[in-house]
């Protein structure tokens, strides 16, 4: 739960970056063990004896020939000096062209530059540094090193270093691991890799668009030529990410169709509440769910929403529609209608028969709770 609530704090932050650290440095400052702990893991990670340090947060200066201020991080100095600097990310690059050369040139002679970056960032942090200091940063268990004339540069994630901070007895602070889920965490973006430029991966989505829409305008078809009980069955509906048709059953509403974020949720994930109950089925673009956004009270009692949308999630109403492979599209078509008429009618027969809605009264003017 606390990296829940840290990861909603830096995600609506203007500044994650600067959020991630001052909480970072609170804590460090709040708990001598943990500090100790941070510098003994920051001295193993660049094998040196850093014990004796002094942490300093966003630690100023500016340079005498070029007049270029900077403003370290994190700064760990010793009555000699800078032993090492500390430079994290969160969702950026290096912020100047001379950023990781210029702060290199700032410490001792056998200091050590740090620099920390979310996991899916690692490997563009290392090229970015690399490339500024001209030498080569090679990989070695899960952290890029690379040195020139003592001194030491090391690119890693969050995860690494504040992974590595324990206590004697070599188990984690509770507080460090919700810091390191939650920046982990910050944004939903993974950096492209080189299969955003292969063809095959366009026409997939683009032959699940085109099936979407045959799906919803098929199963409008089936539902009103057949028995079962609904409200209504809507017109085609389109977003960027999604193609869909909403469902009306004694005014509760699911849609069925093509999106995008759900395509990317692992059925029956327990911290995706639209994922589902069910963590048998294999992910897919095509689901079946009902609302999660907020409705609008100028529109819709928010009290009888929610046990509209309590009662379907009883009924597991939340259900990826699985795609059957090495057929033509017509029997894609064919399955992924079926599959949602079945399903459909199986909760409107609940809804139906539903004691608590023996006096509803079908209704197809009420306005779509979301879309």
């Amino acid at each position: 739960m606390a990296h829940r609530a840290l990861r909603f704090l830096l995600r609506d932050s203007r500044h994650p970056e600067v959020a991630a650290n001052n909480t970072l440095m609170a804590l460090l400052d709040d708990d001598r063990g943990l500090r100790a702990a941070f510098l003994a893991a920051v001295g193993r990670l660049s094998r040196r004896d850093l014990g004796d340090c002094h942490i300093t947060r966003e630690a100023h200066t500016v340079d005498p020939v070029t007049g270029r201020p900077s403003r370290r991080d994190f700064l760990l100095s010793s009555t000699a000096g800078s032993r090492a600097i500390v430079e994290t990310k969160v969702d950026s690059s290096l912020t100047s062209g001379d950023q990781a050369e210029r702060y290199f040139s700032q410490l001792l002679p056998d200091g050590v530059l740090i620099l920390v970056t979310r996991t899916p960032l690692l490997s563009g942090l290392a090229a970015a540094a690399s490339a500024q200091l001209g030498l080569p940063l090679e990989p070695e268990d899960g952290v890029y090193r690379g040195g020139r004339g003592g001194r030491d540069v090391l690119v890693l994630s969050w995860s690494r270093l504040l992974g590595s901070v324990v206590t004697a007895a070599g188990t984690p602070f509770d507080e460090v691991a919700a810091l390191e889920a939650a920046i982990e965490g910050v944004t939903d973006f993974v950096p492209f890799t080189s299969a955003v430029q292969d063809t095959a991966n366009g026409v997939l989505v683009r032959q699940i668009s085109r099936i979407a829409e045959q799906v919803a305008y098929e199963l409008k078809l089936r539902l009103e030529a057949s028995s079962v009980k609904v409200d209504s069955v809507g017109a085609r509906q389109y977003r960027s990410w999604s193609c869909w048709t909403l469902v009306t059953i004694l005014q509760h509403q699911l849609w069925v169709g093509y999106d995008a974020e759900q395509w990317a949720l692992t059925p029956g994930d327990p911290d995706q509440p639209q994922s589902g109950p069910d963590a048998g089925p294999a992910p897919s673009p095509f689901w079946m769910n009902r609302w999660y956004n907020p409705v609008s009270p100028a529109r819709h009692d928010p009290a009888v929403v929610a046990a509209r949308r309590a009662r379907l999630d009883r009924l597991g109403v939340a259900r990826p529609l699985e795609v059957p492979v090495g057929v033509s599209e017509s029997a894609v078509v064919e399955s992924l209608v079926t599959a949602a008429f079945t399903h459909i009618a199986r909760i409107s027969e609940a809804l139906h028969t539903d004691p608590e809605l023996s006096g509803a009264v079908p209704s197809a003017a009420e306005a779509p709770e979301e879309g």
